[in-house]
């Protein structure tokens, strides 16, 4: 059974998509988001290096972007230009969309070949090669590639999977209002200063485009305001897509039911395997690296479980990059072509491109998978200074999240909060402390930095 849960968050909101019982991914929309990836923005060309085949781009907010001429490409309708200095100049402004978050010293990473997105269907205005979401298989992939060619012969629209579930006449009037929308984000171009680009999607209707893209059964949801929301949009969506929605004591269904838990689990290295096991899993800087640990169970056996929690885990916390396996080695070629179908099937319908590469003689497996967003670990854990970086602790954003929590879950009503010095600063840079409902809080310095204490009546 695949369902979903979306609650409100001190930033917006978050949402979970739970498979059988396990949370498999994990998602956040902000208004006030500082993300790239897959944001539309407004960039301004600054400097064009022929030697790196690429461009670098003021996209806002202090932030340089870097645009390959691969990605570059799509300004040309021809794709007949390849070097960067035929496709940008210094100066040009142009419409960007975020590929990847920065890392380290590198800068986020763009590309020309935008992609506005619908509930059925995606707009690439530029042009593009693909008519049919990459998750659709076997004969809905051949309806899907008919219907495409039928409706949108010139290849700029994308059908994803639940298409198949409503009319011609629902995806020709979506992908309508898509190319209206690109209009007038054209239109702003020359009088917008870089920066993201006001798509006409707010954080509440950008997840719940991300859960209904999992194929769920169930929403369930606890805050008053969330439901009631969700009951709207709901109700305006075709039957054949609308997913049941359930109502769970109490404010927040993260807490009620139990998912929490398996959200503080995936910030943790160590993963314990069903049947016995484990996987240690250490993010850093050049890779992921990802030990199985079998304490004495069969080899095959082992890595086949360690495959299907690799998949979910690797999603669930958005790995990114190389990511090296360290299983227990398989002489047998057939024992080994079977872990490769294993980690295959479990990575599917992963949304972000996974490559999955042979074991070594040394029983080693090397994943790559698009980066797509921030890590888990890098939103809610940091560097702790106390042990030199070898140990990490809750972030401000992590003790943000449990002073939320804190406040929705008690039973008393709440005068007041005290925070530590760390907290304080925190909260005095948030732009919208709504989610505080009014409580007044207040910096205590005998408090640890990050602590807090909730006085109620």
């Amino acid at each position: 059974m695949r369902w979903g849960l979306l609650d409100p968050h001190p930033r917006g909101y978050r949402a979970g998509l739970v498979v059988d019982g396990r949370l498999w991914a994990y998602a956040e929309a902000s208004p006030h988001q500082d993300e790239v990836t897959d944001r539309l923005f407004y960039a301004r060309v600054v400097r064009v290096e022929p030697r790196l085949a690429a461009a670098f781009l003021d996209i806002g907010g202090g932030r340089t972007a870097f645009l390959t001429a691969r990605d570059a490409r799509f300004l040309d309708p021809a794709r007949s230009r390849r070097r960067i200095q035929e496709l940008v100049r210094e100066g040009q402004r142009l419409v960007v969309q975020g590929l990847r978050e920065g890392d380290d010293d590198k800068g986020p990473r763009v590309t020309a070949d935008v992609r506005l997105f619908g509930l059925f269907t995606i707009l690439r205005p530029r042009g593009g090669e693909s008519t049919i979401s990459g998750r659709a298989r076997g004969q809905l992939k051949q309806r899907l590639r008919a219907r495409a060619a039928r409706l949108f012969p010139d290849g700029r629209v994308v059908l994803r999977r639940f298409a198949d579930a409503v009319d011609d006449q629902t995806l020709v009037a979506e992908v309508r209002r898509l190319e209206e929308r690109w209009r007038a984000i054209e239109a702003g171009l020359a009088r917008g200063r870089p920066g993201p680009v006001e798509v006409g999607e707010d954080a509440f209707a950008r997840l719940l485009r991300w859960l209904l893209e999992g194929d769920i059964e169930t929403l369930r949801a606890g805050d008053a305001a969330v439901l009631a929301r969700l009951e709207r949009e709901l109700q305006a969506l075709p039957p054949a897509v609308r997913p049941r929605l359930e109502w769970v004591r109490g404010p927040l269904a993260f807490l009620a039911t139990g998912i929490e838990e398996q959200f503080e689990q995936a910030l943790e290295p160590v993963v314990p395997l069903e049947g016995g096991g484990r996987l240690v899993i250490e993010e850093t800087t050049a890779l992921v690296a990802i030990d199985v640990d079998g304490e004495g169970r069969d080899a095959l056996e082992l890595d086949l479980a360690a495959a299907r929690e690799i998949a979910r885990q690797v999603r669930l916390r958005n790995l990114g990059g190389n990511i090296v396996v360290d299983f227990v080695d398989l002489p047998r070629p057939t024992a080994r072509k079977l872990l490769d179908d294993a980690l295959k099937k479990g990575f599917r319908d992963d949304p972000a491109q996974a490559q999955i590469h042979p074991m070594s003689v040394l029983g080693l497996v090397h994943i790559t998978r698009a980066r797509r967003g921030q890590p888990l670990s890098a939103r809610y854990r940091r560097r702790c200074s106390t042990c030199c970086g070898s140990g990490q602790v809750p972030s401000p954003e992590a003790r943000l999240l449990a002073l939320f929590q804190a406040l929705r879950a008690s039973a008393r009503p709440v005068v007041a909060v005290r925070v530590g010095p760390q907290l304080a600063e925190h909260l005095k840079a948030l732009a919208d402390l709504s989610w505080l409902g009014g409580t007044v809080w207040r910096r205590d310095e005998a408090l640890a930095a990050d602590e807090f204490v909730v006085e109620t009546a």
